[in-house]
């Protein structure tokens, strides 16, 4: 069976070869990845396509195609191939209905704009690189962002149904987030109960149920140092447990010294907040920070088993004319 997968088209010429990149390496990361037998670049009307032969022997292809398809980032469409119908000529495409409602609308991610935000389609790749590369088949995982941000990270594990943990020193990105997430949950009609935690002594922290009972997921944004991840999510609902931990590191960041030193002592923490079976994905600027340097941090300070084949080091691409490159490495808990 063929199938046509376009390639998001993105709006701003900036990312526009960004999705072109990044669109194969996340598909043959994610369970599909072993049911392909052939993937290559096509254009169809215009538009950027991957083609790929999918093993339809498999019992599993259409519903991982019909459950997959909605949740990618770097692809957004999906169809059946023909290349003929009869004695019609083709290319014809049949659409895959997709089976999949997000838990919050995707826009949740897409409507707040701020300086320093990461483009939500790279973000929403990242996150998939990490839950792929997971060993767990439950329906409601626990993410860390240890470096949230403005929180486009947890509004895209919202949307796909999982609890969303962050934390960010910076203490006006933590207090002008949560005022968008009542905002916008208010504007959307979507049910939410805030915890009011305003005494807490290590830094303040914002905990929001959403969604009616019987169907809730937690949101947390707490205001701290990622290197005390664990001390920030410990009172929180299920305690310091994760499922991922998925983070974009700043980009303001010059040299590889001050990329270790926070790494020194955020990744033995990060990986002992880790389920076994769990992931870590982190993005950075490569243009500073070689790949290699990375890899050896990560493999120096912690026992994860870092992930640097095929096609997890086929991820690095441009960004703009100061962030030449961008990578991401993934690794996994024993």
């Amino acid at each position: 069976m063929k199938i046509a997968l376009k390639i998001t088209p993105q709006r701003n010429t900036q990312y526009a070869d960004m999705t072109t990149i990044l669109a194969s390496p996340e598909l043959l990361a994610s369970p599909l990845g072993t049911l392909i037998q052939d993937v290559q670049a096509t254009t169809l009307a215009g538009q950027n396509y991957l083609l790929a032969t999918i093993d339809e022997t498999a019992d599993q292809s259409q519903r991982l195609l019909s459950s997959l398809i909605p949740r990618f980032g770097a692809l957004s469409e999906g169809y059946e191939y023909f290349d003929q119908l009869g004695e019609l000529a083709g290319p014809f495409l049949r659409p895959i209905e997709p089976h999949f409602t997000p838990f919050v609308p995707w826009e949740m991610s897409e409507a707040r704009r701020y300086r320093g935000k990461t483009n939500e389609t790279f973000t929403r790749v990242l996150l998939n690189a990490a839950l792929f590369a997971g060993r767990f088949e439950e329906d409601r995982l626990r993410i860390l962002d240890p470096l949230c941000g403005g929180g486009t990270t947890l509004f895209l594990a919202l949307a796909l149904g999982y609890d969303a943990f962050g934390i960010e020193l910076n203490r006006q990105d933590v207090d002008t987030t949560a005022v968008f997430v009542r905002q916008y949950l208010e504007s959307e009609h979507i049910h939410s109960k805030e915890t009011d935690e305003r005494g807490r002594r290590s830094g303040r922290r914002y905990q929001f149920e959403i969604g009616r009972k019987g169907n809730t997921r937690h949101l947390v944004l707490a205001n701290g140092d990622t290197r005390d991840a664990a001390l920030h999510m410990r009172e929180v609902v299920g305690g310091p447990h994760m499922h991922a931990v998925v983070g974009d590191l700043p980009y303001g960041i010059q040299h590889f010294a001050e990329i270790s030193a926070l790494l020194t002592k955020a990744l033995p923490v990060w990986e002992n907040m880790l389920l076994s079976g769990g992931t870590l994905a982190l993005a950075w600027n490569a243009t500073r920070v070689e790949r290699t340097d990375m890899l050896a941090l990560v493999q120096a300070h912690t026992q994860l088993q870092v992930l640097d084949e095929l096609p997890y080091n086929q991820f690095a691409h441009p960004v703009d004319r100061v962030i030449k490159k961008r990578d991401v490495l993934v690794a996994v808990k024993a």
